[in-house]
C-alpha cells in the first residue's frame, strides 16, 4: 500500500520518539534495540507468535500484558519479579493490587519455547517488555522497537507494591510523585493511562463510587449503566474504555472529558493541569498512538534493583 505524505511524516516523528525514548533508556541501563540479534534471533518473533496465539483465544488477555509490564516496571524497576512465587504467599503478585493481573501461563509457555530454543538467554523481564509492545499493536496502536537486555529481578515481596499508583486518588499532584520517583513527566503519566483505551476494571475497585448520586466526577447515565453492569458484584468487570474496550484509540480520553470514567486516577486527567493534553490527544489519536509507543519505552528504561541471572522459570530465580 503506498504511503502519503501524511503517513510518511508520522512515521518519522514514530521513529524519532523511540529512538529519542530508547537513548533515554540506554543511559539509565544497558538496553539496546535487538539485543537478542546474536543470540537469539527468534526471540522477539516467538514472544509475538505466543501472543497472537493467546489473542485469538481471548481478546482481553491484550490488556493484560500491557498492564504486567507496567506493574512489573513500577516495582523495583523493569526485572520480570511480578512473575515470582514465593513460597508464603507473599510475592508481589500476592500484594492486592496485583490480585487482578492476568497472562502468567502464557508467559510460561513463551519461556519453555525460548529455553528450547535459545537456553538461559532471553530474560523474563524482556518477554514481558515484547509482550506489551506486541498487545498494543494487535489493539490497533503502533508497533515500536524495543530496547532490551533487563536483568531478572531476584526479590520480590507484597510489601513493596507501595510503588504502584493508587486507582482511588484522583488528586494529580499525588499521583504524579509516583510517576516522578521512576524518572516519568507530567506527560507520561497521561499518555500512559491511555493504557486505559484497553481492558477491563472489577466493580469492586470502583464500587464506592456508585453509592451516590451525588459522586463527583462521573456522568450520571454512565452511572447508571455501570450500576447495571455490576449489579452489586464485586466480581463483574466493565470496559475501561465504554464502548471501545478492544480498540486501541483515543476515545479513552474523550471518556475522561465526558467524566465517562470508572476509576479514580482517570477522573484526576480531567483537571485543569492535564486537561489541555488530554483534548489535544483525542483530536489527534496518531499522536497518542505515537506518544503511548514513546512513553513506553521510556518506563521500559526504568532500572531494576535486584538484578540477577536469565531465569529458566519465570516463576523462580534461578541460584
Amino acid at each position: 500500500m503506498a504511503m502519503g505524505k501524511g503517513a510518511g511524516f508520522l512515521a518519522v516523528v514514530v521513529a524519532g520518539l523511540v529512538l529519542q525514548a530508547a537513548r533515554v533508556a540506554g543511559a539509565q541501563t544497558t538496553l539496546r534495540v535487538g539485543f537478542y540479534n546474536q543470540t537469539c534471533r527468534t526471540a522477539e518473533s516467538i514472544v509475538a507468535d505466543e501472543v497472537q496465539k493467546a489473542a485469538a483465544a481471548d481478546r482481553s488477555i491484550l490488556a493484560s500484558f500491557i498492564r504486567l509490564h507496567f506493574h512489573d516496571c513500577f516495582v523495583n524497576g523493569c526485572d520480570g519479579s511480578v512473575l515470582l512465587d514465593a513460597a508464603d504467599g507473599q510475592a508481589e503478585k500476592n500484594a492486592q493490587p496485583n490480585l487482578t493481573l492476568r497472562g502468567y501461563e502464557v508467559v510460561d509457555r513463551i519461556k519453555a519455547r525460548l529455553e528450547t530454543t535459545c537456553k538461559e538467554t532471553v530474560a523474563c523481564a524482556d518477554i514481558l517488555a515484547f509482550a506489551a509492545r506486541d498487545s498494543v499493536k494487535l489493539s490497533g496502536g503502533f508497533g515500536y522497537a524495543v530496547p532490551a537486555g533487563r536483568p531478572d529481578g531476584t526479590v520480590s515481596r507484597a510489601s513493596m507494591t507501595g510503588d504502584l499508583p493508587p486507582s482511588n486518588q484522583r488528586s494529580v499532584d499525588v499521583l504524579l510523585q509516583y510517576f516522578s520517583r521512576k524518572g516519568l513527566s507530567l506527560d507520561d503519566m497521561v499518555i500512559l493511562s491511555g493504557a486505559h483505551t484497553v481492558g477491563v476494571v472489577h466493580c469492586g475497585t470502583f464500587g464506592y463510587r456508585l453509592t451516590s448520586d451525588a459522586e463527583k466526577g462521573m456522568d450520571a447515565a454512565y452511572r447508571t449503566s455501570l450500576r447495571s453492569q455490576c449489579n452489586f458484584n464485586a466480581n463483574n468487570k466493565v470496559p475501561m474504555d465504554a464502548g471501545s474496550q478492544y480498540a486501541f484509540n483515543s476515545s479513552y480520553f474523550a471518556n475522561v472529558l465526558a467524566n465517562r470514567t470508572a476509576i479514580e486516577s482517570d477522573v484526576a486527567l480531567n483537571s485543569p493541569r492535564t486537561v489541555d493534553k488530554v483534548r489535544q490527544w483525542k483530536n489527534n489519536p496518531d499522536w497518542f498512538k505515537a506518544s503511548f509507543a514513546s512513553a513506553m519505552v521510556k518506563m521500559g528504561g526504568i532500572r531494576g534493583t535486584y538484578g540477577g541471572k536469565v531465569r529458566v522459570n519465570c516463576r523462580r530465580v534461578r541460584t
